[in-house]
């Protein structure tokens, strides 16, 4: 569905109701420019090219003024800025600035805001690292996988070992005190010996926020297509649970904590935009194919760069698809990704879709089936329903 808006604040088919608005807000932007696609990305992006990158922040600036002009914007504070991609540390370090100055000069920006910047660890130079701390940043999400030379290569990424790590330490001698590095499990010929050591080499590095993530095939990357091939093989599910096994066990002995399914942070550092998307709370995406969640609808920008900016230059927003959720659908929603916190969700949630016998049945099958379990007043995933935590949300869908 192809949702056509005007670029006036009172427009009658504007994406969310005044109405509904609340005071809190979260927003997204989605900087789709990489130097080159990963293996395993499926991510909206394009390759780096300045005449493209103008393009796109003309467009991000008019999408940006357009919502922050809104009535309803007036009155919410936004608590969480998430920069992803992409590779937003492609801009240069001026062109991501400018974004920031944007958000913080036309958004209400609370006074303890969340401000993350996605990057690969290798174009963390000293000087982007101190631009990103003028502009306000606080937190950085670095992309770094795996600390085994082949297992990089194998994954498609850019950089050395050497560089990866020297710019991870180089962000934190510029002063950044909150960083998450990605880490991927299940990469073709990677042992548990050496998760072990890319886990142990991630601890070295003192960050605040680690996420352990299980390769995962998506339709359109080049491992999907080396699958279809038999090219590729996928870990087996025994396997997996003994790579979760050893990140629980390292993390947790050096003072991490597992709040969500892939997940794990020193106290005071979980990240709290993610907690927006698990909590159910809004979100106000921009960007190529970024998505929001707002007054109970779902919507999202087109995967295109040119649409995205050409629709934006005709003063329209690139809106390419709307869902207003019924009442049921959103309470489905939050029991679905409130799952993934490991604190689960309030029991009553659940007592509130008892009339739905089709939905009623599954979740009793789940919990016959120990992917589920009620714990005091909270219903929670078991280790098994962490493992299969897509199946299970599927079947509460």
């Amino acid at each position: 569905m192809n949702d056509e808006v005007n670029l006036h604040p009172h427009d009658a088919g504007q994406p969310f109701e005044s109405k509904e608005i609340r005071s809190d807000l979260g927003i997204y932007l989605h900087v789709p420019f990489c130097v080159k696609r990963c293996h395993f990305c499926a991510f909206y992006l394009v390759m780096h090219e300045e005449r493209r990158i103008e393009q796109f922040l003309q467009a991000l600036d008019r999408e940006i003024a357009f919502y922050a002009r809104q009535l309803e914007m007036s009155r919410r504070t936004v608590s969480t800025v998430y920069v992803g991609g992409g590779t937003p540390t492609a801009l240069l370090p001026g062109q991501l600035k400018n974004i920031f100055s944007l958000m913080t000069s036309r958004f209400s920006l609370s006074a303890r805001c969340e401000m993350t910047v996605e990057a690969t660890p290798e174009s963390l130079t000293a000087e982007y690292a101190d631009t990103l701390l003028q502009a306000g940043v606080t937190r950085l999400s670095v992309g770094m996988q795996s600390f085994n030379q082949q297992e990089r290569a194998r994954l498609g990424l850019s950089g050395t070992v050497a560089e990866a790590l020297s710019g991870v330490q180089v962000a934190k001698e510029a002063g950044f005190s909150n960083v998450n590095l990605d880490l991927i499990y299940g990469i073709p010929g990677q042992s548990i010996q050496s998760w072990e050591r890319t886990l142990s080499q991630a601890l070295e590095l003192n960050p605040s926020h680690v996420s352990c993530y299980a390769l995962s095939l998506e339709e359109g990357t080049r491992f999907y297509t080396e699958f279809r091939r038999g090219a590729l093989r996928l870990m087996d599910p025994d396997d997996e649970s003994g790579f979760q096994y050893r990140a629980e066990a390292q993390l947790e002995t050096a003072g991490f904590t597992r709040y969500e399914i892939s997940n794990w942070a020193k106290p005071g550092f979980s990240c709290q935009h993610n907690l927006r998307y698990w909590r159910g709370l809004e979100y106000l995406g921009m960007g190529p194919s970024a998505q929001s969640y707002v007054s109970g609808s779902r919507f999202g920008n087109v995967s295109s760069v040119d649409q995205y900016a050409k629709q934006l230059e005709a003063g329209k927003l690139p809106i390419a698809e709307k869902e207003r959720l019924l009442r049921y659908q959103q309470e489905k929603e939050r029991i679905v990704f409130g799952l993934r916190l490991l604190e689960g969700v309030p029991i009553d949630w659940v007592q509130g879709l008892s009339q739905d016998e089709v939905w009623s049945t599954s979740f009793k099958k789940l919990v016959e089936e120990d992917y589920l379990l009620q714990a005091d007043s909270r219903l929670q995933l078991t280790r098994k329903g962490r493992q299969f935590a897509d199946t299970v949300s599927m079947r509460l869908l």
